[in-house]
């Protein structure tokens, strides 16, 4: 395992020695060493907090793990900014980020991943708090450093596709930006370590954004005042603002349908018991045929390779 880091088995209250049981017959799948096997399609998914697995593209992960691809999830913080409307989710557990990491272990079962990996910082809060200046933070974290680490993370786990958060946070979170800027770089950088050595994992292939058809979010914009929501401020905190993010462009190339998967979805999202409250509000006030297509599909940013002008149904489109 990286330095610092955690292994989690995808399975609630299993005992270590069947954890450990777990790493090394993924070890021995070839994840990180050769093997005769033939290695299955892999994908990674690296997201900032407990719960962004499962609330953003939650479907597409149960949907390529149920279609027998290897899809392991990294999560980089420990969640332990998030808010808590009800304190019986603190009663058994002294920090909400011990709260978090056993929902986090429920998701996982879930979504039916492979494996979920966590990284050893602290969640960096909204912009613009004081929690932005822990320096356990993953905000304060060094950029190079964060790089290596995630480089060393796709090295060993061999993806064919990678997919992170977009440019702009998903609603302007530091961690999930400072994620897709050391995520992309980790990318490119065992890409080109790939083609330089010439042999063994030719790098990752594919690198996605999590992405939001801004089209149908300022129809959302438009309609939420007619339902007496301020678009301004929304969310537990009233911290984010759809007029704002509506403005950010992401565009979208893949369009995955994930109907038949969303149990999964809803039971990982609401495995995330501290967090969950229903789904986004926002989505309500669409009409119902509009909510319905919004929710048996998730949309996707194609970072790399440059998108050719059509809109891909599956992230492995074109592995090789």
């Amino acid at each position: 395992m990286a330095d610092n880091s955690s292994w989690r088995a995808a399975c609630t209250g299993l005992p270590w020695r069947m954890i450990a049981a777990r790493f090394f017959l993924l070890t021995a799948m070839g994840y990180g060493v050769d093997s005769m096997m033939t290695r299955q399609q892999t994908l990674v998914g690296v997201f900032a907090h407990p719960d962004d697995e499962s609330f953003g593209p939650g479907g597409s992960m149960a949907r390529y793990a149920a279609e027998g691809k290897q899809v392991h999830i990294i999560i980089a913080t420990d969640g332990i900014a998030g808010s808590v409307e009800d304190p019986k989710h603190l009663i058994t557990h002294d920090t909400l980020a011990q709260v978090r990491s056993r929902e986090l272990s429920n998701a996982a079962v879930a979504l039916g991943v492979t494996s979920i990996w966590s990284l050893p910082y602290r969640d960096s809060g909204m912009r613009n708090t004081p929690e932005n200046l822990h320096p356990a933070a993953l905000f304060q974290q060094p950029i190079d450093a964060l790089v290596q680490q995630l480089a060393e993370y796709i090295r060993r786990l061999q993806p064919e596709v990678i997919v992170t958060h977009d440019p702009f946070g998903g609603y302007g979170h530091p961690d999930h930006i400072r994620l897709c800027e050391t995520v992309t770089a980790a990318f490119h950088l065992v890409r080109s370590e790939a083609q330089r050595n010439g042999n063994g994992y030719p790098g990752p292939q594919k690198l996605y954004y999590t992405a939001f058809d801004k089209r149908v979010l300022k129809l959302i914009v438009k309609f939420m005042p007619l339902m007496g929501k301020d678009p301004t401020a929304i969310g537990r905190n009233k911290d984010i603002n759809l007029v704002e993010i509506s403005g950010w462009e992401t565009p979208v190339h893949a369009e995955i349908n994930i109907e038949p998967y969303l149990p999964q979805k809803e039971a990982a999202s609401r495995a995330h018991a501290s967090q969950y409250s229903g789904g986004p509000t926002f989505v309500r006030v669409l009409p119902s045929f509009i909510r319905r297509q919004f929710l048996i599909n998730e949309s996707f940013t194609r970072a790399y390779p440059a998108p050719n002008g059509a809109v891909e149904k599956d992230l492995f489109a074109g592995v090789v």
